[in-house]
């Protein structure tokens, strides 16, 4: 089990902007790093993301859309952190694998968090959210299959694809090539692997994820079952095990009660 991380580094992070060497700048993606003790989630949409209110799955979509939703990027796993560098553990990707392992230093000045690269040259710019301190959780599916990080009145859900990713330079590349196959399927199969970003407070509302169409809809269909004596959770289905909590205030078991709305399937 990895050590907790220092309690700064612990919360929700807004990414306001990255630089990079010749007059790289991206201030518009929509990043969210969710960190509890240890486990972490983080999702990336570009501001420009197909989105279709009236959408209820990925048939609704063009194949250039397609295209466009594969540039989402999100991961989540472990986080390791010395007084030199952060390492991010990436036990659930959205996309293929990297050449190099996800490291950076960091410095916190104030409600600012600095990262600069290791592997690459580039500055990141993180700005802590508010009401995303104090309890902090993170739930595991079954089979590692899914991740649920709690940071105050935040929450990040990823779930894995039921099939790993083939090899390939990126989702794009991979979703293109099965539509120049004629495998829409296939495609969108690649794209199946849901991140949802979002408040608790509104209702486990669904702020971002990776699948548009569930953006302003609720997280939960009913109430999940969660039993605080054992740390298990019942989503219908699905079955989470508490990873790791701090909850001075004794709030967790009574955040699930919060849970309305129509939570719908693929």
């Amino acid at each position: 089990m990895s050590a907790k991380v220092p309690a700064e580094v612990t919360g929700v992070w807004r990414r306001e902007q990255i630089t990079a060497p010749g007059g790289y700048l991206d201030d518009t993606t929509r990043v969210f790093w969710v960190q509890a003790d240890s486990w972490y989630g983080d999702i990336r949409l570009k501001i420009d993301i197909p989105r279709k209110p009236e959408a209820t799955g990925f048939s609704d979509f063009s194949e250039a859309e397609l295209i466009e939703l594969a540039k989402a990027q999100g991961f989540a796993g472990q986080l390791t952190v010395t007084p030199q560098m952060c390492a991010w553990r990436r036990d659930l990707d959205y996309q293929p694998p990297g050449p190099f392992p996800d490291e950076g230093t960091w410095k916190i000045e104030g409600d600012i968090l600095i990262e600069g690269g290791i592997h690459a040259e580039y500055e990141e710019i993180w700005r802590l959210e508010p009401e995303s301190r104090g309890l902090r959780a993170a739930f595991g599916r079954a089979e590692g299959r899914g991740l649920l990080i709690l940071a105050g009145d935040h929450f990040l859900m990823i779930e894995g694809r039921t099939t790993p990713l083939p090899p390939g330079e990126s989702l794009p590349a991979l979703v293109e090539a099965a539509l120049i196959a004629g495998d829409r399927a296939a495609a969108c199969a690649l794209l199946d692997m849901p991140i949802y970003y979002g408040r608790i407070g509104g209702g486990w509302r669904i702020i971002h994820s990776t699948l548009p169409w569930r953006e302003g809809r609720p997280l939960w269909s009913q109430p999940p079952s969660f039993a605080p004596e054992t740390g298990e959770l019942a989503d219908g289905g699905a079955h989470w095990s508490l990873l790791e909590v701090h909850d001075p205030e004794g709030r967790l078991p009574g955040l699930f009660t919060l849970a309305l709305g129509a939570r719908t399937s693929l």
